[in-house]
């Protein structure tokens, strides 16, 4: 029996990377019914330290990219613990997300932006925010997208890179790559694949241009996959224009807009919205809180209210 992990899964079929760098071809040993994971672990995704814990909870699981496992004979036998977990992309395991998003071609969402870092801070994954194709703006256009994207560098210390991914990309984006499982997420069409074919020299994923018919993204990028690279992984995934909140609540949405949590409300159960009087989140929109990330913490609460 070896370990492994699922780096990517194509028509039923999971490419396995063992613990002494062999690529193999696996099943999923029946269906997965009933296995006992312990939730609470605190499992590293490594592909350097496997290790089981003790099992404590029966909860049904599918295989899926990122995941670490024992194989036998080709097959799947076991999931090991994850630390994390996401849908959309399908991964599991991840350290950091590359989010890239587009500064033109398509258009730059900050509600898109916002979504994703709520999903992805929902699973203790740290966001690295890219934007792409800064040479299709004119030099007034991409310090006014700077100016703006500032906040999300300064107040909620996340860094950011501005790239052309055709002609160069900066070093230090590389260097945060180094021992960490990180995948490559964000809007369709923003050149996710032109980014990883930049950043591993002789690499060629298959890229495509923004549909102009259709006003976004074309898919290029079909399912999830993880590429070994300096001591970790990157992980290619396909692009969404559209994303839910997943596994978020209206109660507990506001905990994932980090900033909020910089004010004491006095309201305990305060759900932060415009009527709200003395709400201290409230006091300090448009000052301490940028206006446009409220909105959108707005915009989601009500998504959320309608979904329920």
């Amino acid at each position: 029996m070896n370990k492994g992990r699922i780096i990517s899964l194509n028509g039923g079929i999971y490419t396995v990377i063992t613990e002494d760098n062999q690529e193999i071809s696996c099943k999923c040993q029946g269906k997965f019914r009933n296995y006992r994971v312990d939730t609470n672990s605190d499992f590293k995704a490594n592909k350097n330290r496997l290790s089981t814990k003790q099992d404590t909870h029966n909860i049904k699981l599918s295989p899926k990219v990122g995941d670490f496992c024992y194989i036998e004979n080709n097959m799947i036998t076991k999931l090991l613990p994850r630390k994390n977990s996401l849908i959309r992309p399908d991964v599991s395991n991840i350290d950091q997300a590359l989010l890239v998003f587009a500064a033109k071609e398509p258009d730059f969402s900050f509600y898109l932006l916002d979504l994703f870092l709520v999903n992805v801070t929902k699973e203790d994954i740290e966001p690295l925010i890219v934007i792409s194709k800064i040479d299709k703006l004119t030099p007034n256009e991409l310090l006014e997208l700077k100016e703006a994207l500032s906040y999300y560098e300064t107040k909620l210390g996340y860094r950011v890179f501005y790239v052309n991914s055709k002609k160069d990309y900066p070093k230090e984006l590389v260097e945060c790559l180094n021992d960490k499982t990180t995948i490559v997420a964000g809007q369709t069409g923003a050149g996710k694949s032109t980014l990883i074919n930049a950043i591993i020299p002789g690499f060629n994923l298959q890229t495509n241009e923004i549909s102009f018919a259709l006003g976004r993204g074309k898919h290029t990028t079909r399912v999830a996959s993880l590429y070994q690279f300096m001591n970790g992984f990157l992980g290619d995934t396909p692009g969404f224009s559209k994303l839910d909140l997943q596994g978020i609540t209206e109660d507990n949405l506001k905990l994932y807009f980090k900033e909020f949590n910089d004010y004491h409300c006095k309201f305990n159960d305060c759900l932060h919205l415009e009527n709200t009087k003395g709400c201290e989140v409230r006091n300090n929109i448009g000052s301490e809180i940028l206006e446009s990330r409220y909105l959108n913490y707005l915009k989601m609460l009500k998504s959320l209210g309608e979904r329920r």
